[in-house]
């Protein structure tokens, strides 16, 4: 009888150790990678539809949505059929910070990214940047599918989402 005993505790701190290395290496393993998960879909900031707010010691505002069904510049190509081409301009004050961003558009549960200089972006109003490290308003062109209605815009910086701008 006790030899059972025994060899059921070792069976039981076998148990133990094994899990124990097995959670440590979770830790380890996937720890970086979910927190990074986590920084990318948790906004540092949200400004409400309407308001201004203030992240990376710049003041942000949204100031227009707009949507067409046609190449925003007459030399550019068509856009695909059942896309639209959504603009947002967006005012900023303050001193950008040095580094490349980016910007991206959500329905809640899909997320599309700008388009690129060239394409289908078009040509910026002056005063106007397509790049958030120069000072001043910026304005942010997304590609979507015609039946999709965004609910946010993300500004993504070093794989964080820094402001998100409800609609």
């Amino acid at each position: 009888m006790t030899r059972m005993a025994k060899l059921w505790q070792r069976n039981l701190l076998g148990v133990v150790a094994i899990a124990a290395v097995v959670a440590v290496y979770v830790v380890i393993d996937f720890g970086p990678q979910w927190s990074a998960y986590r920084h990318e879909s948790t906004p540092r900031t949200v400004i409400g539809k309407g308001d201004s707010g203030t992240a990376e010691a710049q003041t942000w505002r949204l100031t227009s949505v707009r949507h067409t069904n046609r190449s925003p510049v007459r030399f550019g190509p068509p856009l695909p059929p059942g896309t639209v081409l959504t603009l947002i301009d967006v005012d900023r004050s303050g001193t950008p910070p040095q580094g490349y961003c980016s910007a991206v558009l959500t329905d809640g549960e899909r997320r599309w990214d700008a388009q690129g200089i060239g394409g289908f972006s078009p040509i910026p109003p002056d005063g106007v940047t397509p790049l958030c490290h120069q000072p001043g308003p910026v304005q942010f062109a997304f590609l979507l599918p015609g039946d999709v209605v965004p609910t946010a815009l993300d500004i993504m910086r070093d794989g964080q989402i820094t402001v998100r701008m409800l609609l």
